[in-house]
């Protein structure tokens, strides 16, 4: 596949990249998330980070989805 580094060019010189690398940084101290990469879960009251394997990720995410279902709190 070819990359297009014009675009790429275009996003740095247009002050665009650093926009949204700002923006990105603002959303991260307002949801005090603290690792990377961050799954947010539940409106935010849930919160994975770092190196989370895909089975702890796959048991809160049906554990959230079961509890809305049922109306009730998530145990996670």
């Amino acid at each position: 596949s070819n990359i297009d580094i014009e675009s790429i060019r275009a996003v740095f010189c247009t002050g665009e990249a650093h926009a949204l690398l700002e923006s990105d940084l603002r959303e991260k101290e307002s949801l005090q998330l603290s690792g990377n990469p961050t799954f947010v879960l539940n409106e935010a009251r849930q919160k994975l980070y770092g190196n989370v394997g895909y089975g702890v990720i796959e048991a809160n995410i049906k554990e959230v989805l079961k509890s809305q279902n049922a109306g009730t709190a998530s145990w996670c």
